[in-house]
């Protein structure tokens, strides 16, 4: 049986936790163990005298839901000098805010732990790993659902100042997966964690453009693991209609690449692009009235659907257009600013994206060398796009056969947000996509307007 990609990802690693690819560069993965069983919660209690010596002094964050699922056991089974524990509440949920970063380092600093533990799925994870680089002590992650890839992460998405931000975090040494435990989880992170994974065809496709188009530094290895794990968990997703132990396997070692491709990268291009900008920005926005629904992996599943039909209608229409690079060029020299072009309902977010804008460069020198770039790489950027956008069609298939929530309807997403970050896209993140290319081909009104059709009832 071939390795899957978690296996081949691990297998790479060196005792330094390099990861060896073919790009040149000198990739890091800092993880000294990663269980994924169905005995991990019984396998981890050993591990942790083995790596921290007799009765080591731990510390355990969860909350109310994540306690009863696996924490509570997990302290019982362990054999540690002294336990120290903090459970937050389970309703509503715990929001990762840098007020409660601080309260919980305060208390670690105080009860001086040898180790941080973290029982839960993503905004546990976060905060732990964001207190574990503000103390500067060791954590473990230990996942109780398959819905995101902050396990294996170097980034807590915390918030400040009313935003989600991405900011550095201390990667766990050790993940535990205990897939029963993973296995009941609600239905809705299951399936979180599968339209996540959909952003990885497009993360593919738009990082390819961009180095194709913008000579941005690209790896084959992590690209692929990445999108090859991808594949993996959505097949499984498939022909175990969801609910198979193989399935949950599959989708938990597709979560752990994608953050530890992140890790090695030292950003999340391998795993995000266009559809998570605009899911960040429903979040951002409190654009979702249903809080169950209010689910990451979901929003960036609904997006990608949503600009689908944009993409494809877009790459499609590349193959007879003809480009007059100096006509482009004066149009581009002709904008307007951006700030003095922004859409009233952006206001409020006018300040992020004056920090994304500012990392752009926009001269007359960088549109024509992209454009030179576009037509020298037309062939090779048609050719790569179609098979993974088919490819991404059928996925998303196979995801409204079981039940995903693609609607934004059915999502609760607000009317008049539902367009406004599909518009707003390249204010909102300094990251070059397919709209990108697009703006600076004259093109945008396929993009748009394919997108457009799409959505309307």
């Amino acid at each position: 049986m071939p390795r899957s990609s978690l296996q081949e990802l691990l297998a790479r690693l060196g005792p330094d936790g390099t990861l060896a690819c073919t790009c040149g560069k000198r990739h890091r993965i800092s993880v000294k163990q990663v269980l994924v069983s169905k005995e991990a919660l019984r396998e981890s209690a050993g591990l942790l005298q083995r790596l921290h010596g007799h009765s080591p002094r731990v510390w355990v964050l969860s909350d109310e839901h994540t306690e009863a699922a696996a924490a509570d056991r997990w302290k019982t089974a362990v054999n540690a000098g002294r336990l120290d524990a903090r459970i937050l509440p389970g309703e509503p949920k715990p929001v990762p805010t840098l007020a409660l970063v601080n309260e919980l380092s305060n208390e670690v600093r105080a009860l001086a732990p040898e180790l941080l533990v973290g029982v839960g799925s993503g905004v546990i994870s976060d905060l732990v790993k964001k207190v574990s680089l503000d103390t500067g002590i060791p954590n473990w992650s230990i996942a109780t659902a398959p819905s995101v890839d902050a396990y294996s992460s170097r980034t807590a998405a915390i918030r400040i100042e009313g935003y989600h931000q991405a900011v550095p975090a201390q990667p766990s040494e050790v993940i535990v997966c205990d897939l029963e435990v993973i296995q009941r989880a609600p239905r809705p992170l299951y399936l979180a964690g599968l339209g996540d994974l959909l952003a990885k065809y497009l993360a593919n496709l738009d990082w390819n453009l961009a180095r194709e188009v913008t000579n941005e530094p690209f790896c084959e290895t992590i690209a692929e693991l990445s999108l090859g794990a991808a594949r993996e968990a959505l097949s499984a997703a498939r022909d175990g209609q969801g609910g198979a132990l193989t399935a949950i396997r599959s989708l938990t070692e597709a979560a752990l690449v994608s953050g530890f491709a992140m890790q090695a990268l030292g950003s999340s291009r391998p795993a995000a692009s266009a559809e998570h900008t605009i899911a960040h920005f429903w979040e951002m926005a409190h654009a979702v009235a249903s809080p169950e629904q209010d689910l990451h992996g979901l929003l960036v599943g609904a997006a990608c659907k949503l600009v689908l039909p944009g993409y494809t209608a877009w790459y499609h229409s590349l193959a007879g257009l003809e480009l007059n690079q100096e006509d482009r060029l004066a149009a581009l020299e002709r904008e307007r600013p951006w700030n003095e072009r922004l859409e009233t309902e952006m206001t409020p977010f006018k300040h992020k994206i004056s920090e994304e804008m500012r990392g752009r460069t926009l001269d007359r020198a960088a549109f024509a060398q992209r454009l030179e770039a576009f037509s020298q790489s037309r062939g090779r950027i048609l050719a790569l796009a179609s098979p993974l956008l088919e490819e991404l069609s059928s996925a998303i298939d196979v995801l409204a056969g079981i039940g995903f929530p693609f609607q934004l309807d059915a999502l609760g997403i607000d009317r008049p947000y539902r367009l406004l970050p599909v518009r707003n896209v390249r204010l909102l993140r300094n990251r070059y996509t397919t709209f990108d290319l697009a703006h600076e081909l004259g093109r945008e009104d396929v993009l748009m307007g394919a997108i457009t059709r799409a959505s309307e009832p």
